[in-house]
């Protein structure tokens, strides 16, 4: 029976869920402008997302980088702390919990973030409940819509059935996308009304 591991990265983190080992490439696209590809190969995991969001890149950015308040808008977030900041250099920490159909994982991590304001930030853990994650979201503007683009790599190491790894890993991706568009949209509106 094959294995497979998985892992918690917070978007791109945020912050997002992967999961890992022994398959070749899923692929899976929603309506609401997101779509997910995963490659899975021995003990590695690689995620590409893509997400549009008709809102301007510093109105994305702006809920991407809130990272204290991400446990109020991304449900799998328990906590998120900034450690420190030094310049564009950012110490983030986080917890909470994975589900996946009966079995649930709670997580933790530790990342280092390099910010480039507007366009994009790059992440890597320090410390947490994987071998190796890091990851890149970059933003681009358009009339009026802003791309997300994240991509991720990361070596988790918690053991789970292989059956459950492309599904789950695109559904929490994309629920994150979505939920993170929730967000910009409700403070979009909520700016406009005042």
């Amino acid at each position: 029976m094959q294995n497979f591991r998985h892992f918690p990265a917070v978007l791109g983190f945020t912050l997002l869920l992967v999961l890992a080992p022994a398959a070749r490439g899923a692929s899976a696209e929603a309506g609401n402008g997101v779509t997910v590809r995963v490659d899975i190969q021995e003990d590695t995991v690689r995620i590409d997302a893509d997400a549009a969001i008709a809102a301007s890149a510093k109105e994305v950015w702006d809920v991407l980088t809130d990272f204290e308040n991400l446990p109020r808008y991304i449900s799998n977030i328990a906590a998120s702390k900034v450690l420190s900041r030094q310049g564009n250099v950012v110490r983030v920490a986080q917890t909470g919990k994975a589900g996946f159909g009966p079995f649930s994982l709670e997580f933790q991590s530790t990342r280092e973030l390099t910010l480039t304001p507007y366009e994009k930030f790059e992440s890597r853990m320090v410390e947490g409940n994987m071998k190796r994650f890091r990851g890149t979201t970059r933003l681009e503007e358009r009339d009026g819509v802003t791309r997300i683009r994240y991509q991720s790599e990361a070596v988790p190491d918690t053991v789970m059935p292989l059956g459950l790894a492309r599904s789950t890993i695109e559904s929490e991706t994309r629920e994150h996308y979505l939920e993170i568009t929730r967000e910009v949209l409700r403070r979009k509106t909520t700016a406009a009304a005042r």
